[in-house]
């Protein structure tokens, strides 16, 4: 399945990326396009939704992770949101929950 990207109208600086589909190692660098051509818009916080992503391997991760280093460099913060619960273990399970402020799941 193909990734879909959507950038958001910023609202209050805040830029969101709507992602649907498959972010893995044939879709990253499509990611990474995405995430540079929404910070060229200035935001104060990029968020990244990922509740319709079906799939992420550790490529998708580490696009994310240079999304969060390139947020980081432009002077932004980088959020995901509506992470399902198989995603947010994903997060829990590779250590970069903390990386990205993730709360713990509930039990």
């Amino acid at each position: 399945m193909p990734l879909l990207t959507e950038i958001g109208i910023p609202s209050a600086g805040k830029v969101t990326i709507v992602l649907s589909g498959e972010l893995e190692q044939q879709t990253a660098d499509q990611f990474r396009t995405t995430v540079r051509a929404a910070l060229q818009l200035e935001p104060t916080v990029l968020a990244v939704d990922l509740a319709l992503i079906t799939f992420m391997d550790s490529s998708g991760l580490g696009a994310i992770v240079a999304a969060k280093r390139w947020c980081d460099d432009a002077g932004c913060s980088l959020s995901l949101e509506a992470l399902t619960p198989a995603m947010h273990q994903r997060f829990q399970v590779s250590g970069l929950a903390d990386l990205f402020g993730l709360p713990e799941p509930p039990a």
